[in-house]
């Protein structure tokens, strides 16, 4: 989808529950670029009142305070990331 010429990635969105004018929503994202999900639903005429983040990426957040920090165990990282992750990128081959 297009926003004001910002492309934005696939956003995968299912309907957790209805409670009057209210709904919530579960979405998941790849990129997230700033307030992208405000824009993309402003975008389909749909106002949003409150984001609650519960995962970054394979990590669960939890009941980890907001602002809070937790050091995640290097064996942990091994296990929930691709081995070239952070990886920089391969140099340009030269023929």
């Amino acid at each position: 989808m297009t926003v004001e010429g910002v492309r934005y990635g696939p956003i995968e969105a299912d309907v957790d529950a209805k409670t009057g004018d209210n709904t919530w929503l579960t979405v998941s994202l790849r990129e997230g670029r700033n307030r992208e999900i405000r824009r993309v639903m402003d975008h389909l005429g749909l106002a949003v009142s409150r984001l609650i983040r519960v995962a970054y990426g394979p990590f669960q957040l939890g009941t980890l305070e907001r602002g809070g920090i937790e050091e995640i165990p290097a064996r942990v990282l091994r296990e929930q990331l691709p081995a070239d992750a952070g990886a920089p990128p391969p140099l340009p081959r030269h023929r």
